[in-house]
């Protein structure tokens, strides 16, 4: 494989991601829709239960997405750099990837895991559902 065919396979990488990330903004979106709606018409613990398994599907979804797009950058630069040891002269672009990403043949292929801003995001919209769905309203006079 050369430096433009992993370009290109991180490319598709990189817009089914866009897709995916997608998905999950509408699907967090309907999420707090429904919590509201959840909450203005008073629903019952079961339903409650359904909205809570529901988020949890969408953090799940979310935190996904995030682990594919950072193992897509880091194979990209895992790939360049496996092709830097083989001896093939790569592009000050490609350098730079390896160097932004920091994931080296050494390494071996990166493992499916988000980062740690990913999870602190994923982390907040959990607390922020959980909260819209079981927590109580502070009484308003």
């Amino acid at each position: 494989m050369n430096e433009f065919q992993i370009y290109e396979l991180a490319n598709l990488n990189f817009i089914n991601n866009a897709i995916y990330l997608l998905c999950v903004i509408i699907m967090t979106a309907l999420a707090f829709y429904l919590i509201r709606r959840t909450r203005e018409l008073n629903m019952p613990t079961y339903a409650k239960g359904v909205m809570t398994l529901f988020c949890t599907c969408v953090i799940f979804f979310g935190l996904q997405v995030s682990s594919y797009l950072v193992a897509t950058q880091k194979n990209m630069s895992f790939q360049l750099s496996e092709l830097q040891n083989a001896g093939v002269e790569l592009s000050s672009s490609a350098i730079s990837i390896i160097e932004r990403y920091g994931h080296t043949a050494d390494m071996g292929p990166a493992p499916l895991a988000p980062d740690l801003p990913s999870i602190v995001i994923w982390g907040t919209i959990a607390f922020m559902f959980i909260g819209g769905i079981w927590f109580k309203y502070p009484d308003q006079k």
